[in-house]
This record gives C-alpha cells, structure tokens and sequence, in this order.
C-alpha cells in the first residue's frame, strides 16, 4: 500500500494504480479511475476553485455505471416527481439530500455547477443540513439529468420529501426571524431617541422638540407591540385560559403596561416614557426565545432526516411489464423488482432470487445479510448485488422504517420530569409576583397616593421582570456551548447541561460506538506451511476486491501485489472463486469453500484443500477501556444495548464488563428498556450512532454520538464530540457540572434581587427610570457572571 494520497478525497493510492491529471502546474494522483473522473468534470468545468479553497476532503468517488442514467430516470415518472416537488408556473421547485457535502466549499460546487444549466432558476445548498433547494424548468431538463450532473462532480443526490411538521416549523422559524428583525431594528431606531430625550432633560429641550421625540418613539415602537410582541401575548392568554400562569404572563403585562403608560404619557404631555425598555424588552426576550426554538427545531429536524433514506420510488412489476412508480403508492401483495445498489421500497419477501442487504441503518449491525426465496426484507435497507423479485407485505407508511419514525415522534413529544419541575417554578414565581403587583395598586389607589398608584406598579412590575430570571439560564448555557465546542464537544441541546449533572446510568450501543463500525483482521490460520500468512492475505484481498461487501474492506489493506485472476464468480452470501495459474481459489463461508470444520469468518481454498481460516472482529476504540473504568470510579452504572445477536456481544460483554447487557435489541426494545430505567428514577445518558438509535435518543434524557457516525445521528443526538475520541465525555460532564453551578449563582442573585427590589418598589422609593436600570443591572451582572465559563 502505497502512503500517496488521493488528490480528490486523500484516501491512499494503492501501488500500482496510474490515475492522474495536470492542475496547477502539478501532476495529481487519484486512487481510482471515480475520483480521476470527477475531478477532471470539475476542472474543466472551471470549478477548480473548489479544490484551491476546500477545507476537507471529498468523499470517495464511485465509477458510475452506464446503467446509473437508467436508474435515475426513474424520478421522472410523472407520478413520483408529483409526490417528491412543487409546481410554481412552469417552474418545478424540489429539496435534494445531497450526500458527501464536507464543507462550504462543496456547498459553492454544487450551486455553480446547477447554475451553468439555461434552465435552474434558483439553488441553495445548505451545508449544515446537507440538502440543495432547487427551482428549473423539467421541461427543459428532467431531474434525472440534475442528479446526472451532481454525479458528475461526486455528490449523490435524491428527492427530500419533508413532512408537513417539518413545513410547520420552516414556517414558524421563518416568522420568528421577522419578528427578531422587527423589534431589534426598531429598538435600534428608539434608543437614538430616548439618549436625546434623557440629555434633554439634563441640558433643557424645548416642549415641542421634546412632543415630537416622543409621538415619533410611540410611532416606532408600535410595530413591536403589535407583531413583533403578539407571541407573548398569545402565550399568556392560552396560560391564562388553562389557568395557569406562565412566565410570558408577567411579560406581556411589563411590555403593554409600559407601552400604555408611555402613550398615556406622550398623548397628555405628564409623566415618563419608555418606549425603549418596551423595544428593548421585546427584543432581548425574542431573541432567547429564538434560541430556544432553535434547539426545539434541530430536533424537529432529526425526526424529518429519517426520510433521506426513506425510498422514492419502487420498479412495480405487472405481469412481465416494468412500471416506475411512486413507493407511497405500493400496497400489500404488490410485486416490485429491485435491482442491485436500490433501496427497498417496501417491508416484503423475497419471491425470487438471491441477494445480501444492508440492514446497518436499521439494526446497528454492519454485517452484509443473505437474502433468498422466502425471507423477509425491510423499506430502507439497500440490496447489494443480487436482483430480487419481493411481495410488499406492509406499504411504507407502515413499514419497520415508518414505525421507528413514529417511535420516534412519540418520544420526543414527551416532555422530560425536569421541565415540569421547572415550569412549576415559573408558575409559582409569576402568580405571586402578579399578586404583588395588583395589591401595590391598590394600596397606593386607595389609602396612599392615586395619582402615583399607575407609576408605583408600573415600577414593581418593570424592577421585578424576569428578565434576569430569562437570562440566568439561557447565557450560561451559551458561554458552556461556546467553550465545550472549543475543546471539540458540540452541544445541541442546551437542556442536557441541566441533566447531565445528574445522570447515573450511560448505556452504549456497540457498532460504532464502542467499536471504530468496521471489520478488522483477528487472527489468520494457516492450514498449510506452502503459503505464507502474507501470501494468503494477498490471495484473499486479490479475491475481495471484486466484491463491494463491508467484509472486503477489512482485507483492502493486505493488498500487496496485483494478481491477474480469471473467470471471477460471486455467489451471494457464499463467496468468491477464480482462476489463478490453473488453479481454482475460493474464498468465503464454510460452506462455500467445502469445509465442514471451520468456524471462521472467512476461509480461504486452493483446488479445493484448505489454506487459511481468518477470524474478523469490528475493533474496540483502544480509549473505551479507560474511559468506561473512569465513569466505573465516579459511580456511574453501565449498559450496553446492541443490535448485534452475534458472540461478538458476548466477547465485548467478557472484556468490559457491564453492568447490564442486552444484545439483539429492536429499537422498540432499546426504548422499553430505556423507559424502565427512567421510570425506576434514574437519569439515563445513550450513546449511540444509527439509526436503530434514534428513538432510544429522544427516550433517554441525553443522548450522545460520535462525528464519525452518521448525519442522522449527529442530526438526532444532544450532544456531538466533533472527534473520534469518546474520551471528551470528560470534558463533557465537567463542563456540565461548571455551567450548573454558573446557573445556580445567577438564580440566587436573581431571586435575591428581587427580594431587594420589590420592597422598595411596593414602597414608592423606586421610580421606573430607576427600575430599569436596576433591571439593566440585574442583567448585566448575570451575563458577565457567565461570561466566566468561557475562561474554563
């Protein structure tokens, strides 16, 4: 194996390989004729840019077959792009998932690349979510040629379909960016105002001058109360009508009171105006709002990226006709045919022929599993190399794939003990603040001073809003997130920096978590003393590399010469055999190779006389050890939950010994075990990176994955470490107990400021000028308190 790395994705070229091309000056060496392909349409479609400012490497090109055009042609049925577009006139606008995007230079590639057709209107490809919105005219191009063209330069794109509660949220996120935008320009625009305002009262201003700043202050904010504030309001009054206080009750009272006051003031020329503090209220609020939102939205997105995988279109059999369809549209007893590299349309069985499926994504098992007459297959999982006649015994909706989304949905809907506690809290804090405020009024109404009753409690409601209490929270989860993200820990869910102080179980998944997802080499035993172990080794990677199994990979790097084999044969789920020097080599199964005794993985024969037996293993990531015997120290208890039926759980069970083990588990049976342990009152953290995974994610109070696992389980997990290194666990749990005690701090200066405050509010000591500095304060002092975790 040669240490030369691909030009287009850095992956070593083997020796002997000879793909290379000019650029720059320089010749550029490709670890195959897919990668020397790609580069080559991109080169010459003056994109060379993209390799001059990229800042990660491709994903490893594929040689596209011829049979690919074919393939994607079947997105043009009229009935499938009905299903997966929008028709806008006579433009067709489409959301593609675009596999391979590594950075923002791929996002620039891609849209320069669609942009040189005459007939894209519009593209916007998102990086962070990997997809590309598209508007063309199909009658010009169809959408197998888009997808022919991202092909060209290496991405692999399909039709998104997202869910109408994803659209709920794209449209409600796209509100809330109008409504920060309202209230920030406007509280911008106010604030110039008030400085004039409070330096004329210093230095003298004329009454006019003074009328006139504040009618067009009034004017300025009006925007604010009347959309940019309407959340709050709606809030509070849906609180109200289920009587219960929320915290936006109290808010919304602080914004109207003051915005009525301030115009009451402004109409009749007497008292103080702060229409600022109303614009400034609104924004601050809108903003920790929007952040909130954010997170509930990654979320809400990780249930919608199910459907990448979720196929669009299923090859429908009628008699001896082919017909391209649209996979919704299969019902029970439907015949469909699936070609080698598809994913299944449906959950079926097999009627006829022979094949091995990728079940990874479903199950956690990486392992290639044969398929044949009689066995069942699942929507979602993708046929290797056989062509396969299936029934479709469940439509997808309610397929294995479509249940693990609702499953899904179900979990995350469920709200955790921990917010209950707080909301609680709120309710508690607003009823007896409101309860304040109204009996200030009416002891100044009353018995004290009407005339200063409206002033008095607008001071009380302004000096008490929970503006430092909003905050107290919300930024030191930002400066924790800030600083764990440096230090290469990348928190999605800021509610997990609340939890993960108070976990007492960690449950692992094993595939790609605990272990690095792909095969290795264990052992090699040698039959016979006429070939080496390196000799044997290169036989097999010469044999595997005609195979396009996850097993053939464990063996790519024990490829030390070419050998020029003949009348190669793969038999699925069996083997490999050819012809080398007259002789006839297998390799594969026992079975396939005729040997009666072997339990290995992999054997290997020569004219039918055993030669090698080699056992494979999925590695052990060397820092696991160390780490789970540091959780062990610290009290936490152990568990693993893995899809994996094999002896291979046991042997890990051996080593690491948990706590508990469970293996061959759905994902129906990792949430019930989950669920069990949360209903027994502990606080439980997953770790894991399929998608078999995803509801365990969301049933489990804090859910963690690796970078190195798939874009869905980053997309679904709280927590991301951002290197291949379950280690930064350390920092994780650190960090989380630095950012509850920063919490703790500001809520006791919170709640002890308003202890301060109130009474001398309720007392008329403090005017509302005062008040929203003292609140100003409040605030600053909790943000610079917080500001403190950045230095950890």
């Amino acid at each position: 194996m040669s240490d030369t790395r691909c030009f287009h994705c850095h992956e070593p070229v083997p020796a002997g390989f000879n793909f290379s091309l000019m650029f720059d000056g320089q010749q550029r060496v490709f670890c195959c004729a897919g990668c020397q392909a790609v580069a080559d349409t991109i080169i010459a479609s003056n994109l060379a840019d993209y390799y001059r400012f990229r800042t990660e490497p491709a994903n490893k090109a594929k040689a596209l077959p011829e049979q690919l055009k074919a393939e994607l042609s079947q997105f043009d049925a009229a009935d499938v792009l009905t299903d997966v577009s929008r028709q806008l006139g006579d433009l067709t606008e489409i959301e593609l998932s675009v596999s391979g995007i590594s950075c923002a230079a791929c996002a620039w590639l891609i849209e320069k690349q669609l942009r040189q057709l005459p007939s894209v209107h519009k593209v916007n490809v998102n990086s962070t979510t990997q997809r590309c919105h598209l508007s063309w005219d199909a009658r010009q191009v169809p959408l197998s040629g888009i997808l022919q063209k991202l092909a060209d330069i290496g991405y692999q794109a399909s039709p998104f379909v997202a869910d109408q509660e994803e659209q709920r949220y794209k449209t409600e996120l796209s509100r809330f960016l109008k409504r920060l935008a309202v209230s920030g320009i406007m509280t911008m625009q106010v604030m110039m105002l008030a400085v004039a305002l409070y330096f004329g009262d210093y230095t003298g201003i004329e009454a006019s001058h003074q009328g006139y700043l504040r009618w067009i202050s009034m004017l300025l904010t009006l925007p604010v109360v009347l959309y940019a504030a309407l959340p709050f309001v709606k809030s509070a009054w849906r609180g109200i009508k289920a009587r219960q206080m929320n915290m936006d009750v109290p808010v919304s009272l602080a914004i109207y009171y003051t915005f009525f006051a301030s115009a009451y003031a402004t109409a009749f020329n007497t008292g103080e105006v702060y229409f600022e503090s109303v614009c400034m209220f609104t924004f601050l609020l809108q903003l920790g709002k929007f952040f909130e939102y954010r997170a509930r939205a990654r979320a809400r997105d990780a249930t919608s990226n199910l459907l990448k995988i979720m196929p669009v279109s299923a090859t429908l059999l009628k008699g001896q006709q082919q017909e391209t369809v649209s996979a919704k549209r299969l019902r029970p007893g439907d015949i469909i045919l699936v070609k080698p590299g598809e994913t299944l349309a449906a959950d079926g069985e097999v009627l006829l022929g022979s094949s091995s499926t990728d079940e990874s994504m479903l199950t956690g098992e990486y392992r290639p599993i044969a398929k044949t007459v009689g066995d069942n297959v699942l929507a979602g999982t993708v046929n290797h190399d056989g062509l396969l006649q299936v029934q479709v015994t469940n439509a997808l909706d309610n397929s294995r794939l479509g249940q693990i989304i609702q499953l899904q949905q179900r979990t995350l809907s469920q709200k955790p003990a921990v917010l209950e506690k707080t909301d609680k809290l709120a309710r508690y804090f607003v009823e007896r603040l409101l309860l304040i405020a109204a009996a200030t009024f009416l002891l100044w109404y009353f018995w004290l001073d009407a005339d200063r009753a409206f002033w008095v409690t607008l001071s009380v409601l302004v000096a008490t809003c929970p503006c430092a209490l909003s905050l107290a929270a919300p930024t030191a989860v930002t400066c924790a997130l800030a600083s764990l993200n440096r230090r290469g820990v990348l928190i999605k869910n800021s509610a997990a920096l609340d939890l993960l102080p108070e976990l007492s179980i960690v449950v692992f998944d094993k595939t790609g978590t605990l272990t690095e997802g792909r095969f290795s080499l264990q052992q090699c035993h040698l039959y016979t003393d006429t070939v080496s172990e390196t000799e044997a080794l290169n036989l097999i990677a010469n044999l595997e590399a005609y195979s396009e199994h996850p097993i053939s990979r464990a063996f790519s790097s024990y490829l030390a010469q070419k050998l020029p084999l003949e009348d190669v044969s793969i038999t699925v789920g069996g083997g490999i055999s050819a012809r080398y020097q007259d002789k006839k080599l297998k390799v594969g199964s026992a079975a396939f190779c005729g040997l009666l005794q072997s339990d290995a993985m992999v054997n290997l024969t020569i004219d039918e006389q055993p030669i090698a037996a080699v056992n494979l293993q999925d590695a052990l990531r060397p820092e696991v050890p160390e780490l789970l015997a540091t959780l062990r120290q610290q009290g936490y208890q152990l568990m693993m939950l893995t899809g994996d039926s094999s002896s291979q759980a046991d042997a890990l069970q051996q080593q690491l010994q948990f706590d508990q083990m469970i293996k061959g588990c759905s994902p129906e049976q990792k949430v019930a075990e989950i669920t069990r342990l949360v209903e027994d009152g502990h606080k439980v953290m997953m770790l894991g990176d399929g998608i078999n995974d995803s509801p365990a994610f969301h049933a489990a109070h804090v859910s963690v994955t690796l970078d190195s696992g798939s874009d869905l389980s980053k997309n679904q997990a709280d927590v991301v470490l951002l290197q291949p290194n379950i280690t930064l666990l350390h920092d994780l749990l650190h960090g989380s107990l630095a950012a509850k005690q920063v919490i703790k701090q500001n809520l006791r200066w919170s709640v002890g400021y308003n202890l301060l405050i109130i009474p001398l509010a309720v007392a008329g000591f403090v005017s509302p000028y005062i008040a929203v500095l003292g609140m100003s304060f409040s605030s600053l002092l909790v943000v610079s308190n917080s500001l403190r975790l950045l230095k950890k």
